[in-house]
């Protein structure tokens, strides 16, 4: 026990400091919810978890789901509700937070070991890592970028041994850690990506050194091969979303730079994030460096110098260096170049401001100031007072970045540092909400909270729609300048279509939240406007009718007249009339048409898929779908079939029957005697036609075939790993 104690003191330390530090995510298990980082109950898991392999996700309005690559972590949340019945606060910490808190330090004391520190120097790296105030401001919601660069060491780690041995089996499982770092971030991969292109250049001119043809090429395939293996096991989302119409991959990479202002070379240079207090994050507030930070790159530098005959070191430097430069995105010196590589090398208008790139500084230093550690204590001066100087030097630095997490350790830091609650008033609208099964949108003003109840069956409603259609020849706009956030809202709101669109987008319940500063949960404060005022104006909107679910302060409000998920009219739906009332009108007045009430049932497969049924159809007819327009959507008549959607030419109704309404979302015109000529419908006893279809994403085919190549890699790889295993195992075994 004692010699195992010896051997791993400085591992169990960086455990020991991660539990304390961290102790809040360990030792309780209440709600850990803030800004981003939101709340879900165990039904919305269930539900919108389970399905995240779809590329369509039926949150809101409907959306392609552009973060698809990230549908590993995210599904696990449905799973792990599926299979073992967990709720979110035990989700969260298996998939997150303790990844982040223990594997953070390991792994990055692993992979300094690795580059032949010793344990100590080892140990002041990791903390240098883990706990520098970028790393810390992540966590105040970022998660998912905290969880790639957890990984982001041991694949740099396992990335050098594979060139240094050429093995076939660490190169695979490079590619296998690699797509991990994917799943949580896409953008830290990018970087890590990087890091090993330059490392594969490096070591073949600076540490290997022979360049002989033939081995240039081999080492070329051993070091494509991890970048490669993630290809394959991302064939899934990349073929699909490339195969969306109008390319929808571009949503996320067209984005204008921002915070550009936030930031400078200084900054960089200290490894000092610009909303750092030391107690709370003053968002978009830069602050003032304080005068200690500059000991990081002194540290560093001397680091760097004193170990200059050491190639890790120096590419470590360069790395740093690199770092530097990016993070201060368009500061001094030369400003030019990073809005240059946003618009030419690909991949990087993914990085619309440049704080990811303090990720390079964090990594670069840690190896500059443990390299720093290391000559201080493999030094020959065996000086009393070099030994002095020794450790008090290492307690400097360690005590440096382990006061940083001193806010987190107090609660001071709040964020996910602190535990949250829900109200009984939230619990009672999920049960009202969640027991009714058909199918309508909830309305939250001023917006929704994170403990608001969300599923496919009942998605929330957002202002986004509202505000593309509001005032579209801008006669309005100098008037709602001078109006706050709020007053714009209660504006909205009041707009002569305002009513048809709420029905239209089948929005059934409005919800005013309630006010809980404690629960980080104010919603009115960026409004300008009290709660009580929203109360106030929706009691006077003639079409929301206040009704009482139980709850104590939270209001709600019923609109009768929300349309179902998929229902069908006479004429093109309409957020300025209510076409059920005007063709009621024709019956009345001038008994020109009878009322179309097509009897309309769906089944929901998965939000890529329904199956839906339209009794006794005789005219033609507008089936409407209250998601959002997007081109891909299709109707298949009779039976269907996936695979037939990659292969069959004509096998939907044609697109120019596809049309978006003027609230966004998504009709088609189907005319049944025509359509039933083409595909088979059956005739019914009174001569009309009952049409049976699929509407269907048709993108989700390439997910499917995308996710038979992902999924065969994935197993091939595991699969040779494990035989790679057996036999080391039978052969050590022979042997004896």
């Amino acid at each position: 026990m004692y010699n195992f104690l010896k051997r791993n003191v400085y591992i169990l330390l960086l455990i020991l400091f991660s539990l304390v530090i961290y102790h809040t995510w360990f030792f309780t298990l209440g709600i850990i919810k803030t800004g981003d980082w939101g709340y879900y109950y165990k039904e919305t898991m269930a539900t919108l978890n389970i399905h995240w392999f779809s590329l369509w996700l039926g949150d809101t309005y409907g959306r392609v789901l552009f973060d698809v690559a990230q549908a590993p972590t995210y599904a696990l949340y449905g799973y792990l509700v599926k299979f073992l019945n967990f709720d979110f606060v035990i989700n969260q910490r298996l998939v997150y937070l303790y990844p982040i808190a223990l594997l953070t330090p390991l792994f990055s004391y692993f992979f300094l070991r690795s580059l032949k520190l010793n344990s100590v120097a080892s140990f002041v790296g990791a903390i240098v890592y883990s706990f520098n105030t970028y790393f810390l401001v992540l966590q105040t919601g970022h998660m998912t970028l905290m969880g790639a660069f957890c990984f982001a060491p041991l694949v740099v780690l396992m990335y050098i041994k594979t060139l240094n041995t050429l093995n076939l089996s660490r190169t695979l499982i490079t590619g296998l850690l690699l797509s991990i770092e994917f799943a949580y971030e896409p953008r830290a991969t990018y970087i890590t990506v990087w890091i090993l292109f330059f490392y594969a250049i490096y070591f073949l001119f600076f540490i290997q050194r022979e360049l002989i043809i033939k081995n240039i090429l081999r080492i070329g395939i051993i070091a494509f091969l991890p970048i490669f293996t993630l290809g394959l096991i991302n064939v899934y989302w990349i073929i699909s979303l490339f195969n969306t119409q109008s390319n929808g991959i571009i949503g996320i990479f067209g984005r204008l730079l921002f915070g550009g202002e936030f930031y400078n070379i200084l900054y960089s240079f200290t490894l000092f994030h610009p909303f750092w207090t030391g107690r709370e994050i003053a968002s978009f507030i830069p602050q003032p460096i304080p005068l200690y930070f500059w000991l990081i790159p002194f540290f560093a530098i001397l680091g760097l110098f004193l170990n200059k005959n050491n190639k890790y070191v120096l590419f470590f430097g360069l790395i740093a260096l690199l770092g530097i430069f990016l993070s201060k995105q368009v500061a001094h010196p030369f400003p030019g170049v990073y809005p240059w590589l946003y618009i030419h090398l690909p991949g990087f208008n993914a990085f619309r401001e440049a704080s990811k790139f303090y990720f390079l500084v964090a990594l670069g230093y840690s190896v500059l100031i443990a390299a720093f550690i290391n000559w201080l204590w493999e030094s020959q001066n065996k000086t009393k007072l070099f030994k002095y100087v020794k450790y008090l030097v290492i307690f400097l630095i360690a005590g440096m970045f382990l006061w940083n997490t001193k806010s987190l350790i107090t609660g001071e830091y709040k964020t996910l540092f602190i535990t949250r609650r829900i109200s009984n008033d939230y619990l009672i609208a999920k049960d009202f909400v969640k027991k009714q099964n058909e199918y309508f949108r909830t309305f939250w003003a001023p917006s929704s909270s994170h403990f608001s109840f969300v599923s496919y069956v009942h998605p929330l409603a957002d202002w986004s729609i509202p505000q593309i259609i509001d005032n579209p020849d801008g006669k309005e706009s100098k008037i709602e300048e001078k109006l706050k956030p709020g007053e714009i809202q209660i504006r909205l709101l009041n707009k002569p279509y305002t009513n048809y669109l709420l029905d239209i987008l089948s929005v059934r319940y409005v919800f005013i939240p309630l006010r809980e500063k404690v629960n980080d949960d104010d919603l009115f404060f960026f409004q300008n406007k009290e709660r009580v005022y929203y109360v106030n104006q929706l009691n006077k909107i003639s079409y929301l009718h206040k009704i009482d679910i139980g709850t104590k302060d939270l209001v709600v409000y019923e609109n009768y007249g929300y349309r179902p998920h998929m229902y069908a009219t006479a004429e093109k739906e309409t957020i300025y009339k209510d076409l059920r009332r005007s063709q009621q009108d024709k019956i009345c007045d001038h008994c020109e048409s009878k009322v179309l009430d097509y009897d309309v049932r769906y089944e929901f497969v998965s939000p890529t898929q329904y199956k839906f049924t339209i009794k006794d159809a005789k005219e033609p007819f507008y089936f409407n779908f209250s998601e959002n327009f997007h081109s891909d959507w299709k109707i298949r008549i009779g039976n269907f079939n996936w695979w037939d959607v990659l292969l069959s030419k004509n096998y939907f109704l044609s697109d120019e029957n596809h049309l978006r309404n003027d609230a966004g979302l998504s009709s088609f015109y189907i005319e049944p005697e025509q359509v039933c000529k083409v595909y088979s419908c059956k005739i019914n006893k009174v001569g009309g036609y009952d049409i049976e279809g699929t509407l269907y994403f048709a993108p989700q085919s390439y997910m499917y075939l995308g996710l038979i190549v992902s999924g065969s890699t994935l197993i091939a790889v595991i699969g040779y790993l494990f035989w790679v295993l057996g036999k080391g195992i039978y052969d050590r075994r022979k042997k004896l």
